[in-house]
């Protein structure tokens, strides 16, 4: 009955908008995740097939990973005035990010894409700013004492930050990455020293694992998107102030082959943090 009236509240928004334009192709790789950038915070996200394709919406980010190595499959995305149609389709040269534009947005902003990114351009006329994130928090009522008590220890024992990156005066680091009780939680630190606001669109995580050849050279031999479970932070860090993350993982076998590649999107894609921790970092 749920998915019936999913399905009919996804044709009654198709049939009440303007016509969306004809589907555009999204690549997408097993295995990998694609960043969907709409305009405003997505009211209604559909696929053909949600067996064979995973979504999952953060603010105004939506990810998306096939669960097969072939085929594709439509999306619908209605976000603000604006409705998309977009057609999945799996590759082993995926899109890193694309970005939905507004249909009546300026000329000049069009060039505010991503390195990597790619846009599509919506038919609807009216134009929704887009919002920063609410907040995010972790359901502290179900962790455990013992989690409780060795994370206030965490939270509270200063550390050099070891592993950091600055990009225009905003510097993210990874204070610690501990496993207590078959979960792994990262705790990191975004320092916001810039003039203006810092407003955290997603954060994303990839474990690679390595292999050394006989001249101790590394080579990728694994790559792998890692989803929190659970994730706390303020999304807008103000000018000259900073904000303590936590994120919790399933348990994952890292070893000293093991690197963890952190990127920090800022919410407009001009400071994007990135850094990369090694596995044998795990406390």
């Amino acid at each position: 009955m749920k998915t019936l009236n999913t399905l009919f509240a996804a044709l009654l928004l198709i049939t009440n908008s303007a016509p969306a334009q004809a589907p555009s192709t999204v690549r997408v790789k097993p295995g990998f995740a694609t960043i969907i950038v709409c305009p405003a915070p997505p009211e209604l996200v559909t696929v053909g097939n949600p067996e064979q394709f995973s979504t999952q919406s953060s603010a105004n980010y939506i990810l998306v990973k096939p669960l097969v190595n072939q085929g594709s499959t439509n999306m619908f995305i209605k976000s603000g005035p604006d409705s998309y149609n977009l057609l999945l389709q799996v590759s082993a040269q995926p899109d890193l990010e694309i970005r939905l534009q507004p249909a009546a947005q300026p000329p000049a902003n069009l060039a505010a894409e991503g390195k990597n990114g790619r846009s599509h351009q919506a038919d609807n006329e009216a134009v929704t700013p887009p919002k920063s994130a609410p907040t995010k928090a972790v359901g502290l009522k179900a962790l455990s004492p013992k989690t409780k008590n060795v994370l206030n220890s965490y939270l509270k024992t200063p550390r050099p930050y070891t592993y950091s990156v600055v990009n225009s005066d905003v510097t993210f680091a990874v204070d610690h990455m501990a496993m207590i009780e078959e979960k792994l939680f990262v705790i990191c630190t975004l320092v916001n020293n810039s003039r203006i606001p810092y407003d955290i669109g997603f954060v994303r995580f990839r474990l690679v694992e390595n292999a050394r050849s006989m001249l101790l050279f590394k080579k990728r031999v694994k790559e792998e998107e890692l989803e929190p479970l659970q994730e706390a932070y303020t999304p807008r860090v103000e000018s000259n102030k900073s904000t303590r993350m936590m994120f919790v993982f399933d348990k994952h076998g890292f070893s000293d082959r093991s690197d963890i590649e952190i990127k920090c999107s800022e919410e407009s894609g001009r400071r994007d943090l990135a850094i990369k921790v090694p596995g044998s970092f795990v406390e």
